[in-house]
């Protein structure tokens, strides 16, 4: 038998409650028998589109409907940070294919210059040379 309060653990308590001043017997699970003997009944959130807990949030890892993103808007930052090393939003990179050719020159750009910088700093001088007109290539494509 699942716990008549949360109906998610079985229920391994039978006790008397007082609802509206008359004596109900429950059956409920050990958590909350302890939540009812000291007293301490947490409010729980809920979607009022999908039905959604906050508890079912958590668990599931994601959100039942647009509504969901309101109701449960801190609980999902706080997941999106976990997820996201700390940021609010998707930091993750873009797929190639998704890229305009002017970002691919300008990754490429960044990269080359790293490794001139490299290359300078090793005084490998025809690498250098190589690296700065390939720049120099790339430069002139993405102003036509």
């Amino acid at each position: 038998m699942l716990c008549e309060r949360c109906k998610q653990r079985p229920a391994v308590n039978e006790i008397v409650v007082l609802e509206q001043g008359i004596p109900v017997k429950r059956h409920l699970c050990r958590q909350c028998t302890i939540e009812l003997m000291t007293g301490y009944v947490p409010v729980v959130k809920h979607c009022p589109t999908c039905q959604m807990t906050q508890n079912d949030l958590v668990r599931l890892r994601k959100a039942g409907c647009a509504t969901c993103y309101t109701v449960f808007r801190d609980e999902l930052i706080k997941m999106t940070r976990q997820y996201q090393q700390g940021h609010d939003q998707h930091v993750g990179s873009i797929p190639v294919q998704l890229r305009s050719p002017h970002e691919r020159i300008e990754e490429r750009l960044e990269k080359l210059a790293g490794e001139l910088e490299r290359a300078v700093e090793l005084e490998d001088y025809e690498r250098a040379a190589r690296l700065q007109k390939e720049i120099k290539q790339l430069k002139g494509q993405g102003e036509a």
